[in-house]
């Protein structure tokens, strides 16, 4: 039996190192780049009433001509994560997606919002129509969201974005402070 064992670990080890084990390898820093304003939210206003509706978009185009680089045909990655979106904090609010996606992520909890590819346009997209149903106060961090994308031949990120919600500075730390009334 312990022959058994240590002739498979032998040839894990062996293929590993003819292979190569990416869960173990070195992931070299990703190419960085600040694009502002992909994000909008529309109408942006202090104050709304209960049915009203708010359409949150992220587009990130697929080719970057100032950049040179094309994110899909380099990574063939069809969704990502939109770290830091905020989209969490209109839970409990009648919310429809009409590209990308919405999942709970950690511990069930936590709404997170994904741009998906759109091949027709050539650039990952989420849309959402957010219907408030209840009154509360908000605040929503309006800077430092991040589209990480990573090659689907690896877990290393590639390309990894830096944006904004449009109207507001990318770098400011400003929070769009409102509120949903009767």
């Amino acid at each position: 039996m312990v022959t058994k064992i240590l002739k498979i670990a032998g040839i894990v080890l062996v293929l590993l190192n003819l292979y190569g084990c990416p869960f173990f390898a070195e992931c070299p820093p990703p190419s960085e780049f600040e694009i502002p304003d992909l994000v909008t939210i529309e109408p942006i206003d202090s104050v709304y009433h209960v049915g009203d509706e708010i359409i949150y978009t992220a587009i990130i185009p697929s080719h970057i001509d100032t950049l040179n680089i094309d994110i899909y045909e380099d990574t063939r990655a069809t969704s990502t994560l939109i770290i830091g979106s905020e989209i969490y904090r209109f839970d409990g609010n009648y919310i429809e997606v009409n590209n990308g996606l919405i999942r709970r992520l950690g511990d069930g909890n936590t709404l997170t919002a994904f741009v998906t590819y759109n091949p027709t346009v050539k650039a990952y997209e989420f849309r959402a129509r957010i219907i408030f149903t209840q009154p509360r106060e908000y605040k929503i961090y309006t800077s430092k969201m991040f589209i990480d994308f990573r090659s689907k031949n690896s877990k290393c990120v590639l390309y990894g974005i830096e944006t904004n919600i449009r109207g507001f500075q990318i770098h400011s730390g400003e929070i769009w402070e409102f509120r949903v009334v009767p």
